[in-house]
């Protein structure tokens, strides 16, 4: 029997993950391919690592309202325009129940245990720093905690500002790519020759 994808189905649009993909990746073809609906997306429902990492997103969110004493909701999709959008682990908020007030996002990740050193931190934060960006201009906010479970054993959350900068020329990549999708014509292209620059994350560690 042929078993069902379980990855899920996102929306017609550019979400954080998406993010790292134009940022990171050598050329945006792929991406690009995927978009137009000439790939379809890879299986995950037999990657173990994907598995788990979703698997202890609850236990995450309870692990991190315990050490941080602020509260988490559940996961959260929000539109920043008609194609960008951010699919949120959650968002962490204050104020009374019933009245919660958004201050930053939330994102869990799961990770092995032999990334828990000061140099695979950095390479971690690189990683999602743009996917982490992307979610704070969609919530509109100055703030986003990444908490990370390493193995299971460490606990560990970091602290992303919001980098403005940055976030301009996420949208300004954006655009680009989404005419090309609409217009069904590829670009060739990558990150660091549409902008001259490398991404250069700033994170404190909690």
């Amino acid at each position: 029997m042929k078993k069902k994808n379980a990855t899920k189905k996102r929306p017609n649009g550019i979400g954080g993950t998406d993010a790292n993909k134009l940022v990171h990746d050598d050329t945006w073809l792929e991406l690009y391919d995927l978009k137009v609906g000439n790939t379809e997306p890879d299986d995950l429902s037999d990657v173990l690592p994907v598995r788990i990492g979703t698997i202890t997103e609850d236990l995450n969110r309870e692990w991190f309202t315990k050490e941080m004493d602020l509260r988490v909701t559940q996961e959260t999709q929000i539109w920043y325009n008609k194609y960008i959008y951010g699919n949120l682990d959650g968002l962490v908020v204050a104020g009374m129940e019933g009245e919660d007030v958004p201050i930053a996002v939330f994102e869990a990740k799961h990770s092995g245990q032999f990334m828990d050193t000061p140099k695979q931190h950095t390479n971690l934060l690189d990683r999602y720093y743009p996917q982490l960006q992307h979610y704070m201009m969609c919530a509109k906010l100055k703030k986003a905690y990444l908490s990370i479970f390493f193995g299971n054993r460490t606990h560990k959350i970091f602290t992303i500002e919001e980098d403005r900068k940055f976030q301009s020329l996420l949208l300004k990549a954006y655009k680009v790519f989404w005419i090309a999708v609409n217009t069904k014509r590829p670009i060739d292209t990558n990150w660091r020759e549409f902008h001259d620059i490398t991404d250069e994350p700033i994170a404190v560690s909690q």
